[in-house]
């Protein structure tokens, strides 16, 4: 990036992206959206199956989808946009821009998969303890009920939340690591 001497406002370099295709910057922020939208249906799938309620009485349902399933998966894919994007966007810059060699899409892929599965391995694992003990893991004020089914996947959902948010940048950090062991020392 440049900086002008004239202006406070960075200025990008046309080379640090060169040969990048818009199918490649598109793919991988598009890829990451539809992997993380993929993984938060599937898992508000087996949510709902342990309580329904947690999507039909405390998510606004502006479409008025009468099946729970349908209503999880809807919610699903507008919860996944922000974040998926937001991956999508910042994986795209430590991966692939600027001069340094560029890692592959697959591999950029590949340590999101790794980061959704470490993410759902620990939300399972709460929502089991939560389930098995009926504990609390989070403040009483994070859970709308406090039946057995909600404190199971509330749990499961915020375990999820705080492990992606905890986990992103450390993924980044690693993409990082992996893209500078391809720089040829000089």
């Amino acid at each position: 990036m440049i900086i002008s001497d004239k202006s406070i406002l960075p200025v990008v370099n046309p080379n640090s992206y060169q040969n990048e295709t818009r199918i490649g910057f598109y793919g991988i922020i598009g890829g990451i959206w539809a992997l993380m939208a993929c993984y938060a249906v599937l898992q508000d799938q087996y949510l709902v199956r342990i309580a329904p309620e947690h999507f039909t009485e405390y998510h606004p349902n502006p479409l008025q989808i009468q099946s729970a399933p349908w209503l999880a998966a809807f919610i699903a894919l507008q919860a996944s946009v922000s974040p998926g994007l937001a991956l999508g966007v910042a994986s795209w810059f430590v991966g692939r821009f600027g001069r340094a060699p560029k890692l592959k899409a697959e591999s950029i892929f590949k340590l999101v998969f790794i980061l959704l599965i470490l993410t759902e391995l620990a939300g399972s694992l709460s929502g089991w303890y939560a389930y098995q003990t009926g504990s609390l893991i989070y403040s009483k004020t994070s859970y709308p009920s406090l039946t057995k089914q909600m404190i199971t996947t509330q749990t499961i959902q915020l375990t999820c939340y705080n492990v992606a948010l905890i986990g992103s940048p450390i993924f980044l950090w690693r993409m990082r690591q992996m893209r500078n062991k391809l720089q040829i020392p000089s």
